[in-house]
């Protein structure tokens, strides 16, 4: 049964919890509360928007969360974060939820500085927001009881329901991504001859590996790369999408040297299929055209190159690729993601197509393409085992090769 006192002894005891929790950890606060209608705020419906949100945020938040809590009570669910970030760039981040995530109408993002002041949409030169039924003020909606309470269970029920319909084609979508992933590099071992890589017949230059160690990883990054296209099937700032999939992609390593035993088949292939998969993932979740791919590949990389600002001589362990940019100044996959892979989408995907389409045959394709590649790529395993004269004259022979054409 409803009590209007435990309500407002509620919401008293949630402002002093709050201001103690910016006291404690002289961060900004962020809350999550759902529009709910009536007296009972613990509804099912309304506890599942809240929490469904709450895993949204933490997407969002990621890294600078520094403590998270939430609570039950007569105002309902409500979830608290101490975030790392100035609260004016927190808000902004929140009235973009607000205004553009399936359940952002349903829910009340609230920002609090560090003294413990909200900050409002107004600061921002934006108006107060609109009611989510009609086009009038919310907050007048409210006070004049304008809507009933079933019409609004009604918005928030359907705007949930969207919310499923999305997750269920996120699952569809990326693990399909997570397939077509596993099957690229299966397609990539398998084709023959392959100059000096990894194949069915022969183990090329690699004494530690063979075609079946390359099956065995290949399988093992699956779930690696599903959860990189999730996160990138969403509405998440590209710069966000891409610290969390490199995070899983060191996660991933991890695995692939469990399978190998230490045997490094895969830590490129996870770095650069892992960013196309989330542009790929991006893409399709903003129902863009297929040339946006490039796009975002390059705006989630933008800052990549900063990866060598703390690169020096005393830095250990070096990767091959410190290593050779110390050298060389060699950039590497690095400098191919930032400048969206034009080699790929410029050159290498028109040639396999017109192989394909001209022979119907995938190994003849596949074949023609590496050689284009190998007379382009600034391969860096060649210039690591060898030097940058190696990799000059295989570019060279490679051309030759590839303008004599291919029977």
């Amino acid at each position: 049964m409803f009590n209007i006192n435990n309500f407002l002894n509620a919401r008293e005891e949630r402002v002093e919890f709050q201001k103690s929790l910016i006291k404690k950890f002289s961060l900004p606060l962020v809350t999550i509360r759902t529009n709910y209608p009536g007296e009972n705020k613990s509804e099912s419906l309304a506890k599942e928007i809240a929490k469904s949100v709450s895993i949204e945020i933490e997407l969002l938040f990621f890294k600078n969360i520094k403590y998270k809590t939430n609570t039950s009570t007569e105002e309902g669910d409500i979830y608290f974060y101490l975030v790392d970030d100035t609260a004016e760039n927190l808000k902004k981040l929140c009235i973009d939820f607000e205004e553009n995530h399936i359940l952002g109408r349903c829910v009340d993002l609230d920002v609090y500085s560090t003294t413990n002041n909200p900050l409002s949409r107004q600061a921002f030169n934006l108006p107060k927001r609109k009611c989510f039924l009609c086009d009038n003020l919310a907050f007048l909606c409210g006070r004049s009881f304008a809507h009933s309470h079933e019409e609004i269970k009604n918005f928030l029920f359907t705007k949930y329901c969207k919310y499923q319909k999305y997750l269920n084609e996120k699952l569809v979508i990326t693990s399909e991504l997570a397939s077509l992933s596993v099957e690229a590099m299966i397609y990539e071992v398998s084709l023959s001859p392959s100059f000096g890589l990894v194949s069915p017949l022969t183990h090329g230059a690699h004494n530690d590996m063979n075609f079946f160690t390359f099956l065995s990883s290949s399988f093992t990054l699956r779930d690696g790369f599903r959860k990189m296209a999730e996160i990138a099937f969403s509405n998440l700032p590209l710069d966000t999408i891409f610290s969390h999939i490199r995070d899983i992609g060191k996660n991933t390593e991890k695995e692939m040297f469990k399978v190998t035993k230490g045997v490094n088949t895969h830590k490129g292939m996870i770095f650069l299929l892992g960013i196309v998969i989330a542009a790929v993932a991006h893409t399709i979740y903003k129902r863009e055209k297929f040339d946006k791919i490039k796009v975002y590949i390059q705006e989630m990389t933008k800052n990549i190159l900063d990866d060598f600002n703390s690169v020096s001589k005393k830095h250990k362990p070096l990767s091959h690729g410190e290593k050779l940019f110390l050298k060389y100044g060699f950039l590497g996959v690095r400098g191919e993601v930032k400048d969206g892979l034009k080699i790929i989408f410029n050159g290498s995907l028109q040639v396999f197509k017109t192989v394909y389409e001209e022979e119907k045959c995938l190994n003849k394709a596949s074949l023609h393409t590496l050689i284009f590649l190998m007379s382009k790529v600034m391969d860096s395993t060649i210039v690591y085992r060898h030097n940058l004269e190696t990799l000059k004259e295989v570019q060279k022979e490679m051309k030759t090769i590839f303008d004599k054409g291919i029977e």
